[in-house]
């Protein structure tokens, strides 16, 4: 009678190991399975970014002619010579000719980025129709007088009926000889 129970604690003992290691198999398996789906979007997007990567590098002819034309293009100031009243001068210039009055502007100190020189404007305050202003911004972005940048930009109705009034930033580039 003893050796009947030692025998049946045997056996069910060898079937608890067993299901612990089914138990165990079978979450490792689910384990597994997702670490192979991370693993494999991972590898995915590795994929999608060393295309990209690898088609910029075989257009890096193109883009280098396309940074050379655009400097080309861009206005050399003498070494040491003051530029804010030329760019000030400028945009004050483009606000006139599309109607739009600048009544405080401000410009910063030059940036240096790479071999290329940036020069911050603020325009405090300034007042137009919509239609004057997007002409003035129009003509600042496609105009052959030199690089502008709007960064920012804030504008709010007026006390005139169908102008706005705000401020905004931009930013010009231009090299030293």
């Amino acid at each position: 009678m003893n050796e009947a129970k030692l025998r049946e604690k045997a056996v069910i003992a060898a079937l608890v190991v067993l299901l612990l290691y089914a138990a165990a198999v079978a979450l490792w398996f689910i384990n597994s399975e997702r670490a192979w789906k991370r693993a494999s979007e991972r590898y995915k997007k590795e994929c999608e970014r060393f295309e990209r990567e690898e088609k910029l590098i075989s257009e890096k002819r193109k883009w280098n002619d396309l940074y050379d034309s655009e400097k080309a293009a861009m206005p050399t100031f003498e070494a040491g010579k003051a530029t804010d009243t030329f760019w000030l001068r400028k945009v004050e210039d483009f606000a006139r000719t599309n109607l739009v009055l600048i009544t405080k502007i401000d410009s910063g100190a030059e940036i240096e980025a790479g071999d290329v020189l940036e020069l911050p404007i603020e325009v405090h305050s300034m007042e137009g129709s919509l239609e004057a202003i997007v002409k003035f911004l129009h003509a600042l972005e496609n105009t052959s007088e030199g690089m502008f940048d709007v960064r920012e930009m804030n504008l709010r109705p007026s006390q005139k009926k169908g102008y706005l009034r705000g401020s905004m930033s931009i930013t010009c580039a231009y090299m030293r000889e």
